[in-house]
């Protein structure tokens, strides 16, 4: 009882933050008014199945509005580039490093949120033994959504869930999928 009763303060203060971010925080944020975003993401993931390998990353992204949020039909659409370093604990320790070019269409929640789905496919090196990963070069189709909310007139908090496989593309033989369940949290800069 003692442990759930700790929770509950700081879960009715996210909530009343994310009920109204316009009054809150973001006090002059327009995305009219940007034109590229530059950000940094950290995520956690695990696989789907298979050989348990989870996955600790930073991506770092830069884009630019292709339409700006609100412009046409109401909702905005970007291109974005994102990198990826990860330290994967797996059957021992190793990494991921890539990169993916994306398209991110964005609906905005008033004037200081938007939710936004994002989608692409990249190329990725991993270097850690798993029987999850037979190939040390992968592509890297990906999809996923989340939120941005406004904390300051050009700074945004993002949170987001992602799924990504990783396979060689028939490039060999053995190619086992190895699907990856990611949630990330960061900070944008809107400019």
């Amino acid at each position: 009882m003692l442990r759930t009763g700790r929770k509950w303060p700081a879960a009715i203060v996210l909530a009343a933050l994310l009920a109204c971010p316009g009054l809150v925080w973001g006090q002059g944020f327009n995305y009219g008014s940007f034109n590229r975003e530059l950000g940094l993401r950290f995520g956690y993931g695990k696989n789907t199945k298979g050989a348990d390998v989870r996955l600790y990353s930073m991506l770092p992204y830069w884009g630019i509005f292709l339409i700006k949020p609100g412009q046409r039909w109401g909702v905005g659409l970007s291109f974005v580039v994102e990198g990826i370093f990860s330290v994967a604990n797996a059957e021992n320790t190793g990494f991921e490093l890539g990169f993916t070019p994306m398209l991110k269409l964005r609906l905005p929640l008033g004037t200081a949120a938007s939710f936004f789905i994002e989608g692409g496919a990249g190329m990725i090196t991993e270097s850690f033994d798993s029987p999850a990963i037979a190939h040390a070069f992968n592509f890297t189709p990906q999809v996923g959504g989340g939120l941005d909310i406004a904390l300051m007139p050009q700074l945004g908090l993002t949170v987001a869930y992602r799924f990504r496989h990783s396979s060689n593309a028939g490039l060999y033989n053995e190619n086992p999928a190895f699907n990856v369940n990611f949630f990330h949290a960061g900070l944008t800069y809107f400019y």
